[in-house]
């Protein structure tokens, strides 16, 4: 009896550990690429895409500190905020975005003025 004991002891920690593993193993690297994570996405500008508000985690220099809110309320403060401009509304589902080139957009003029100073950016690849 404590042999069955063990063997199932043993046998549900090779499933919770395969598990684990497979969990891992399909997780999305970014394989060095610039890897944010999606905080939320509003309508982009003139209605056209999205607008995905991101932190990046890998290439601090690229956002800025900022405390963003959402629908009037403090979303939270993140170290280095991006938004990302995204006319077709590739990322939409998107939890975290991994790209090697982009381009910076210019600031848009009369917008949200909670949202001042985000360097917003194009994904190119």
């Amino acid at each position: 009896m404590k042999t069955r004991t063990k063997n199932n002891q043993l046998l549900a920690c090779f499933l919770l550990s395969a598990a684990a593993l497979a969990l891992t193993a399909c997780a999305d690297a970014c394989n060095g690429n610039i890897e944010t994570l999606v905080l939320f996405a509003k309508p982009g500008p003139k209605g056209v895409g999205r607008a995905t508000y991101v932190d990046v985690l890998n290439k601090p220099g690229l956002g800025i500190k900022k405390t963003l809110l959402y629908e009037g309320k403090e979303f939270g403060t993140f170290e280095h905020v991006v938004i990302i401009n995204d006319p077709e509304g590739r990322f939409a589902k998107n939890s975290k975005i991994c790209f090697t080139t982009y381009r910076t957009n210019a600031p848009e003029t009369g917008g949200d003025l909670t949202e001042e100073g985000i360097p917003e950016i194009t994904v190119e690849k």
